[in-house]
């Protein structure tokens, strides 16, 4: 089952507040990238950019990595990155040239299409949301913030 996966900024005191809180503060809207980025399924390709990029346990903090603040059995699961990992995150983003890193991983990118015909543009898409989630974190470390990832299927 394909997931889809947004990340917010939020505070540790709204953290410490749980899995319901946080996910209600989720807009569900597509704008206003520094404070909420929605990845869709496309988050998959975006790690499998990124991972290549640095030790393991870096290069996985920007998307996957965190803690889980629950689930609800039900295709709903939240996970909370801390703002010193969100520090370290965000560093690792600063330093990653994006075109070059999308470029390097379009072969096996193409691999997850029907025939390898990756789309038109789409390549340009991943480019755009990598910039988001580096905005996105490079906001929420200077504002001492941690990341919510949701992820729903």
């Amino acid at each position: 089952m394909a997931m889809d996966m947004t990340l917010r900024r939020i505070s540790a005191a709204d953290a410490d507040k749980g899995f319901r809180h946080v996910v209600s503060g989720f807009s569900g809207e597509r704008s206003g990238v520094e404070s909420e980025c929605f990845l869709g399924r496309e988050w998959e390709a975006l790690e499998q950019i990124l991972l290549p990029q640095g030790p393991e346990e870096i290069s996985e903090l920007p998307i996957t990595m965190g803690d889980l603040l629950g689930d609800d059995d039900l295709g709903t699961a939240c996970f909370y990155l801390p703002p010193d990992e969100v520090t370290v995150a965000a560093r690792f983003l600063a330093a990653v040239d994006v075109e070059r890193s999308v470029a390097e991983r379009a072969a096996e990118i193409a691999g997850t299409f029907r025939h390898g015909d990756v789309p038109d543009g789409y390549l340009e898409i991943l480019g755009r949301y990598l910039k988001n989630v580096r905005d996105l974190y490079t906001a929420a470390d200077q504002a001492g913030e941690g990341v919510a990832k949701l992820v729903q299927g």
